[in-house]
């Protein structure tokens, strides 16, 4: 299993804490929610936040007239608010990870991304050649191997160096060194 499947590990360029980071205590939603405000007046938005724990997460949801430049470009904007946050408030420390997200945009890229992942796996499964996917979070990567961790013939691999980096879906047993082959 891959990093990538795992999930971020302490010290990934996404989580803001370093491997050897302490604990932070946790973080209270309205002070969470206080903060993105700030933030999104600061940058002249007309938007509002409201945040709550959700178990393992922390959901920031930011709704207002203009959330539509947080989700152009594929989520940019709320992507970068997202690692901000995480930033600011654990400033290196391990915590509960922060999640942003408005109108539930999140839920509809999961979606398109493993919609991707299985049409790009059928065309690698009747090509037999490798096919490269667009630059991913890690995220986004962890999505890509979970939705094909299934599907046999083929086999995943995440390619490149920061933040950013590329998924390869390939026919199983020609990923090289580093990849299982999948069943």
């Amino acid at each position: 299993m891959t990093q990538d499947q795992r999930g971020s590990e302490p010290g990934d360029p996404d989580d803001g804490a370093s491997p050897d980071a302490v604990e932070a205590p946790p973080a209270d939603p309205i002070e969470v929610a206080q903060l993105t405000d700030r933030i999104l007046r600061g940058l002249g938005l007309d938007l509002t936040a409201s945040a709550r724990d959700a178990g393992e997460t922390l959901l920031v949801e930011v709704s207002g007239p203009d959330h539509g430049l947080l989700l152009a470009r594929r989520g940019e904007a709320l992507n970068a608010l997202q690692y901000l946050l995480n930033r600011i408030v654990y400033r290196g420390r391990k915590g509960k990870k922060i999640h942003a997200d408005s109108g539930g945009f999140r839920r509809l890229r999961e979606e398109e991304i493993a919609e991707i992942a299985l049409l790009a796996a059928e065309k690698v499964k009747a090509s037999g050649e490798e096919c490269l996917l667009s630059p991913l979070n890690p995220y986004e990567r962890r999505l890509v191997h979970i939705a094909l961790k299934d599907v046999a013939g083929i086999e995943t691999q995440s390619r490149g160096d920061g933040f950013l980096k590329r998924v390869a879906i390939l026919p199983a047993g020609k990923g090289g060194r580093g990849t299982a082959p999948r069943s």
